[in-house]
């Protein structure tokens, strides 16, 4: 349970990214968005390294060094690289074919979302 509360503090920072992307982007403010995003990033980032540091444990080395960490880095640069695809082609939803872009990369981040959640969920 007390690794659970320190988690909390992390969530703050991603529930006001997704405010003030929905609000950047309903305003046609992409570049804002993105900054809000690497800040976020950053932010949490740093509260994992800090709670590393205090020897909070998140999850079991041994599994990852069975599973390989190749795999799981290059899923998660995979969905950072989409998440700013997203971030960055609202702008450009006029045009048709950057519309179907934009609904192929949402749904492609979706999908990579959802496995990565089950993964873990079936994981642990």
């Amino acid at each position: 349970m007390k690794q659970k509360l320190a988690l909390l503090p992390a969530l703050l920072p991603v529930m006001a990214l997704g405010g003030l992307v929905g609000w950047a982007v309903s305003s046609g403010k992409g570049e804002i968005s993105l900054i809000a995003f690497a800040l976020a990033v950053l932010f949490v980032n740093r509260y994992f390294a800090y709670l590393e540091g205090r020897g909070f444990i998140f999850e079991d080395e041994r599994p990852l060094r069975i599973n390989e960490v190749a795999p799981r880095r290059t899923l998660q640069m995979t969905m950072m690289a989409l998440a700013v695809a997203m971030l960055l082609l609202p702008g450009r939803t006029s045009e048709p074919e950057a519309e179907g872009a934009f609904i192929a990369v949402g749904l492609t981040l979706a999908g990579m979302g959802l496995v990565h959640l089950l993964r873990h969920h079936y994981a642990g």
